[in-house]
């Protein structure tokens, strides 16, 4: 049994009499909204249009007509099923209205009642399927998009423990990355009429791999051709002349992108154990992920200093900030779920701050990223004496293993609005 009046039939006409009439009528059995011209019966969809199932107008109104209110409706109210109600001098406005798909059914002067109540009913009812059956398809969007979230993150451990044994610690990094991401990853906001169209899921089948394609070659950078090609390679690097290096290499982009880069590094500052290149390649990825923002940035700055002795250890730490309010919408959850942001800069933003994860943590290192005073902030810190490396996964398999055994890693993979 259907309930006619969990949502609200608007009914428009420029005859008052008309309008109570039509509440007497039929406002036992059906919610009833009435309006009396094409205007008010727009602000009443605009206001309340979750509330609204049917919307019948009159065609012959003064000033704007039925069927101009009914393409209104439609553009901002997809779902909602439209009528319209024609004396026989309308037919040709009828039929144009039928034959574009603008109408549910129209409706001849003057009206029957127990017809009219039939087709009330049908209305509904149409309503309410087509709102159940949207409500199935964002339910199998919404599995699909968690598939494709958890594969993503399989996939990133394999690349990750597949680059020749370069990168220490990627479950740690990736664990880190996802802490940085809302509370919760925001769920696509999706046309319903669009997942209708079988041509949707053909298009987000190529969108997927595609996404999957970006990964795996912004990943491989980290082994490219310039990144040394082993653990062996870490040596004590004098800090100041390895970040000036790196930063120094920008400095043309900056100025071109009418970006100030200030640096304040404190005197003496120890040397760390680092592999030089994946440490030049941390402020690099800082650098490029601003440029990456024409416009939105004017200004950064970055500071090194030591901290204060604690725990028995010694840190020391990078501040990096723009002044650009924060990263590109969802940049961060893009990069486990292709459906999040479709915005390519927004895409690759995401993945250079991956990589600097990867890259920091590899050095046994710790990233946290914030909003402070409108502007974007990371801090950066590296042990002056780093504990003995954890030994490497043996592979793609162990890294998986403890994948699917971190119960906290995935429910923040997978929870969802």
């Amino acid at each position: 049994m259907h309930d006619y009046k969990r949502y609200c039939i608007l009914y428009v006409d420029d005859e008052e009499m008309s309008l109570k009439y039509f509440s007497k009528t039929f406002g036992g059995e059906f919610s009833i909204l009435t309006a009396s011209s094409a205007a008010e019966g727009m602000r009443l969809i605009q206001e309340r249009g979750d509330e609204i199932a049917v919307l019948l107008t009159d065609q012959r109104m003064p000033g704007e007509k039925g069927l101009q209110l009914i393409e209104r409706a439609r553009q901002v109210r997809p779902g909602m099923v439209r009528m319209l109600i024609t004396a026989y001098a309308d037919f040709g406005v009828t039929v144009d209205a039928v034959n574009l798909g603008n109408i549910f059914r129209y409706i001849s002067k003057p009206i029957q009642v127990e017809d009219m109540r039939n087709t009330l009913r049908r209305a509904i009812e149409h309503f309410l399927l087509q709102r159940e059956r949207d409500e199935l398809l964002l339910e199998k969007l919404s599995v699909v998009q968690t598939l494709i979230i958890t594969d993503r993150v399989m996939g990133l451990g394999v690349i990750a423990a597949g680059l020749d044994q370069r990168i220490r610690q990627p479950l740690d990094a990736v664990r880190c990355f996802l802490h940085q991401t809302p509370a919760r990853m925001q769920q696509a906001v999706m046309d319903a009429g669009r997942l209708r169209d079988p041509s949707f899921w053909k298009e987000a089948h190529a969108l997927v791999l595609g996404h999957a394609r970006k990964i795996a070659h912004a990943l491989s950078q980290i082994s490219g051709a310039e990144v040394s090609p082993a653990l062996s390679d870490e040596k004590l690097t004098d800090v100041e002349p390895a970040v000036r290096g790196a930063l120094d290499k920008r400095r043309e982009a900056l100025s071109s992108a009418g970006i100030s880069l200030a640096v304040d590094l404190q005197p003496d500052l120890p040397a760390l154990r680092v592999n030089p290149v994946f440490f030049g390649k941390i402020f690099d990825l800082l650098i490029e992920n601003e440029l990456l923002r024409p416009g939105a940035v004017k200004s950064m700055q970055l500071s090194g200093v030591m901290l204060p002795e604690a725990g028995g250890r010694r840190h020391l730490q990078f501040v990096f900030s723009c002044d650009a309010p924060g990263m590109p919408g969802n940049a961060l959850c893009s990069v486990f779920d292709p459906f999040s942001n479709q915005d390519s800069v927004a895409q690759a933003y995401g993945l250079n701050v991956l990589m600097l994860f990867f890259l920091v943590h590899h050095h046994a290192g710790s990233v946290r990223v914030e909003e402070r005073h409108g502007g974007l902030v990371y801090r950066l810190e590296f042990p002056v004496a780093p504990p003995e490396a954890r030994p490497l996964p043996e592979g793609t398999e162990d890294f998986i293993t403890k994948v699917i055994m971190n119960d906290a890693l995935w429910e923040r993979l997978t929870s969802s609005n």
